[in-house]
C-alpha cells in the first residue's frame, strides 16, 4: 500500500476542516432562516410622511412605550420617506421582503390616493396589521386671524372664492376629501395647498403664508396651548371631551352652521404576504402597546386620541366599506379620477 506523504495528509486534513466549516455555517444559516424566532432583529418602521405630523407621532409612541415595556425586543427603526401624499414612504415599504421586519402607515390616505389614481398600486394591497385610533380635524388661524369663529372664515370665502388659502398634508389625500366635503357643506371654495406633514403645515400657518389649515387636534394643540394658534371648529358629532381647558369653547363645524362630521384613521400595515408568524407577534405587541396606561397617557391624552383596536380581516373589511363610502363622496364633489 502506498504510504501518503505529510504534505498530502495535511492537505486533506485542510479540506476536510475547510468543508466542514461552510457545512457547519450553511445549516446554521438555513436553521436561522427557517427556525429563528421572530423578531431575531430589529424592525424598521417606515414612515411615508415627514417629521412632525400625526402618523409620525404616532409611530414614536408605539416605539417609545413598546421600548419601556420591552414589548419591543429592540427600538424600532424609524425611517421618514415622505412624498407623493404617503406614497413615496409605502412604495419603499412595499418592495421590501414581507418578513415582518419591514413595516409601514396605513391609513385612509392609502383610499383617497388610489381614488384619485395617483398610486402604483390598489388601497388595499397591504398586509393588514392593526388600526390604533380615530382622529379628527380642526379648521385652525393664527391667534391674531381676523377670523375669529367659523362663521367668519365661511363669509371671507364666500366672498372671495378660491382666495382664501388653506393647508393641509398632502395634495392627494384625505385632507383633500375633508376639505372639499366642508366646502360643500359650506358652500365655499378654498385655495388649497398641500404639505409633506402636519408639522410643515402648522409652520406655514405659524409663518403667514396661509390664512388658515386643517389640522387634526394632536398637530395643533401646543401652539393652541401655547396662545400662537386658534382652533374655530372641529370635525366631530359632539365637543371633544379631552381634559384640557384648550378645547372646552371649541364648537363643532355643525354647531358653527357647516353640517358635516367626519374623521380619519391610522394603523399599522405591512408589504402583501406576510406570514402568520410575524403577523401575529405584531397584533400581540400592538395590543399589549396600546391596551397600556403609558400608551393612553402619553399617546392618547397628550396627543388627542381616540383609541380603537382592528385587526386582520375585519380591518381590511372595513377599509373596503371606507373605499365604498369615499368613491361616492369623491364622484359627488367632482375629485373622483380613478377610470
Amino acid at each position: 500500500m502506498k504510504k501518503r506523504s505529510a504534505v498530502q495528509t495535511f492537505s486533506n486534513m485542510a479540506l476536510l476542516a475547510a468543508v466542514t466549516v461552510v457545512l457547519s455555517f450553511a445549516a446554521t444559516m438555513t436553521g436561522y432562516a427557517a427556525g429563528a424566532k421572530y423578531p431575531s432583529k430589529p424592525i424598521l418602521f417606515v414612515v411615508p410622511y415627514a417629521p412632525g405630523g400625526g402618523t409620525d407621532i404616532m409611530v414614536r409612541v408605539i416605539d417609545r412605550v413598546g421600548t419601556q415595556l420591552k414589548v419591543l425586543p429592540s427600538p424600532l427603526v424609524i425611517e421618514n420617506k415622505s412624498g407623493g401624499s404617503g406614497v413615496v414612504g409605502k412604495s419603499y415599504a412595499k418592495t421590501r421582503p414581507a418578513d415582518g421586519y419591514t413595516i409601514t402607515c396605513a391609513d385612509d390616505s392609502s383610499t383617497v390616493v388610489d381614488l384619485f389614481g395617483n398610486s402604483p398600486w390598489p388601497y388595499n394591497d397591504f398586509t393588514y396589521i392593526a388600526k390604533l385610533n380615530r382622529d379628527y380635524q380642526m379648521i385652525v388661524v393664527r391667534i391674531d386671524s381676523p377670523y375669529k369663529t367659523l362663521k367668519d372664515l365661511v363669509a371671507a370665502a364666500k366672498a372671495k372664492p378660491n382666495t382664501v388659502k388653506i393647508a393641509g398634508t398632502g395634495v392627494s389625500q384625505i385632507d383633500v376629501l375633508h376639505v372639499a366635503m366642508f366646502e360643500k357643506a359650506a358652500g365655499v371654495k378654498f385655495n388649497y395647498i398641500g404639505f409633506d406633514s402636519g408639522g410643515q403645515v402648522m409652520t406655514n400657518l405659524l409663518g403667514g403664508h396661509i390664512e388658515c389649515a386643517i389640522a387634526n387636534p394632536g398637530e395643533a394643540y401646543e401652539q393652541m396651548r401655547a396662545g400662537k394658534v386658534r382652533s374655530l371648529g372641529v370635525s366631530s358629532d359632539t365637543r371633544l371631551g379631552f381634559d384640557s381647558a384648550v378645547f372646552k369653547d371649541v364648537p363643532t363645524w355643525k354647531e358653527a352652521g357647516v353640517n358635516v362630521s367626519l374623521s380619519q384613521w391610522r394603523g399599522v400595515a405591512g408589504p402583501k404576504g406576510m406570514a402568520k408568524e410575524p403577523l401575529d407577534w405584531l397584533i400581540g405587541a400592538l395590543k399589549k402597546i396600546t391596551d397600556s396606561k403609558e400608551w393612553q397617557e402619553q399617546y392618547l391624552d397628550k396627543f388627542l386620541q381616540v383609541g380603537v383596536f382592528v385587526t386582520g380581516a375585519e380591518m381590511q373589511k372595513e377599509a373596503e366599506d371606507e373605499y365604498a363610502v369615499y368613491k361616492v363622496i369623491m364622484e359627488g364633489a367632482g375629485l373622483l379620477k380613478k377610470k
